[in-house]
């Protein structure tokens, strides 16, 4: 999926070297979305892989022994075992859709997050890079349409708050850039979700504090191509 999105990313951002940074502003401005120190939270995501459909991946999601967090870790593989099995590498986590009755008919329950401009993540990572995935169905997009965008882990040993502009958001079908591009709806987030998918056999671990949306003053910056496709 990594190597979809980025061959195809790199036509569209081609023009768009200078971007916005956005810097929080205080708690006051922040809207606490998962608290993932909190175990009935954790709970409430699920962990998938491609072990699912006969790869060699593993994956699981807990929460931390110290109470300060979840641990999302396993293992990635690569190989490909079984022959009707196209793709291998990867693991996920998402929170799970949350659905309630309406007038006899099931919907789900969205988060609305216009008044924001970013995700703030606190995570404490091993260097590697993911994915953060945001579903959001709707009329205008296909029902396994995806939002990505890149997160960098720094590894060692002290927590970190990574900024996810709702901007930088990129519409993706079956882990395929897309042409057309549709805006993130901020008003129904069904679900977020991270992944890693970076083609590098062997052990991951990251650990997760809490996801927040979060209101930023803007900060004009230059985006390197090495920002985005160092993937």
């Amino acid at each position: 999926m990594a190597k979809l999105v980025r061959s195809s990313l790199r036509s569209y951002v081609e023009g768009v070297k200078k971007t916005i940074a956005l810097k929080p502003l205080d708690d006051s401005e922040k809207l606490m979305l998962w608290d993932l120190r909190d175990e009935d939270c954790v709970n409430e995501w699920e962990c998938i892989s491609d072990e699912e459909r006969g790869g060699g991946s593993q994956a699981t999601f807990k929460s931390n022994k110290k109470g300060t967090g979840s641990v999302f870790e396993g293992v990635l593989n690569t190989s490909i075992k079984n022959t009707e099995l196209k793709y291998s590498g990867y693991c996920a986590i998402r929170s799970k859709p949350v659905k309630y009755r309406s007038l006899d008919l099931m919907k789900m329950d969205r988060k609305d997050v216009s008044e924001f401009d970013a995700f703030e993540i606190r995570v404490r990572g091993d260097g590697r890079k993911f994915f953060a995935n945001i579903h959001a169905p709707g009329l205008a997009t296909r029902a396994d349409n995806l939002w990505q965008y890149f997160i960098f882990t720094r590894g060692g040993p002290e927590w970190e708050d990574i900024i996810l502009p709702f901007h930088k958001f990129f519409l993706t079908h079956r882990g395929y850039f897309q042409d057309r591009q549709v805006v993130l709806p901020l008003k129904s987030i069904a679900t977020f979700g991270l992944l890693v998918a970076d083609r590098v056999n062997g052990p991951f671990k990251l650990e997760i504090q809490h996801i927040k949306a979060v209101r930023c003053k803007e900060i004009h910056t230059e985006a390197s191509e090495k920002e985005l496709f160092d993937y």
